[in-house]
């Protein structure tokens, strides 16, 4: 294949695989190719600028054009926060803890987890502003941790000093992102940790029903339709526990979405908690 029947193949990739906004870049970047001479270039180009644009406009869209209670999943809203709570004592969260809520959304965990947090704080960051203005509004009457702070966040840095806080969690959050964006904010978590410090995150892996589920509707659309809303991602356990000791990190447990019924709050019933959950601590030296 020569250079030209190369760029065209190109052409015609771009055309039918990458989302409209790649796609204008793609073509500007194609355009400059066509013009150069075919010699090989021996200038190493520049690595795109990191950004997460994309995710904040769909997600400020999403929380637009939903109610409140209703933009962050389906689900009773005050049933899965209580669910959320008990897998975060689960895991080890204190009343005296510090825990950040990436991902916090309009306040579903913040609800429940602030009233006991009584000795310790409640950092919630997402990366959509009217969620923040939807949880701020919905926690404001709500007593019991000593600070409440909502930030936005709109990249992998997390909003906090150094070695401040106890438990990160994200629940719902990778569940909506590429795997290789959910190992940028694995990687930039270490900072904000104290030692002893742990992440409890939320995902789908395949083998669920839920998952397939996901994994088939999204399937259904073609790739510019499926980047036109909120993704659902869905993982395996080999790969998401391959990405987190990339990172850094030691699985230390996993509540299966199916297998492993949580206490149903108020009742003596248990329920699944429909995703899987991943407990990870900072991998030893």
């Amino acid at each position: 294949m020569d250079i030209t029947q190369l760029r065209s193949g190109v052409v015609r990739a771009a055309r039918t695989v990458l989302p409209a906004r790649a796609r204008r870049t793609a073509r500007s970047a194609l355009t400059a190719w066509r013009a150069e001479p075919t010699e090989p270039d021996t200038c190493t180009p520049e690595p795109p600028a990191s950004s997460f644009e994309g995710y904040e406009q769909l997600y400020e869209a999403h929380a637009r054009s939903l109610p409140r209670e209703s933009s962050i999943g389906d689900g009773d809203f005050d049933q899965i926060g209580k669910l959320e709570l008990t897998v975060l004592k689960m895991a080890g969260l204190k009343p005296d803890s510090t825990l950040l809520d990436f991902g916090c959304g309009t306040g579903r965990l913040a609800v429940q987890v602030i009233p006991y947090l009584t000795e310790g704080a409640y950092i919630g960051t997402d990366i959509a502003q009217t969620m923040l203005v939807h949880a701020r509004g919905l926690t404001a009457p709500i007593t019991g941790a000593s600070s409440v702070q909502f930030l936005h966040q709109t990249t992998e840095n997390f909003p906090v000093p150094d070695h401040s806080v106890d438990v990160i969690c994200a629940f719902s959050v990778f569940t909506h992102m590429e795997h290789e964006d959910s190992y940028r904010y694995l990687q930039s978590a270490h900072r904000a940790l104290r030692p002893g410090g742990i992440f409890v995150l939320s995902c789908l892996p395949i083998h669920l029903k839920a998952a397939k589920n996901v994994f088939e509707l999204s399937a259904s659309f073609d790739v510019e339709s499926r980047w036109q809303e909120v993704r659902n991602v869905v993982t395996s356990v080999e790969l998401l526990e391959t990405i987190s000791t990339m990172a850094g990190w030691d699985a230390v447990r996993w509540i299966d979405g199916a297998a492993d019924p949580l206490p149903k709050p108020h009742t003596d019933e248990t329920m699944g908690f429909g995703q899987s959950v991943l407990v990870l601590s900072p991998a030893s030296s």
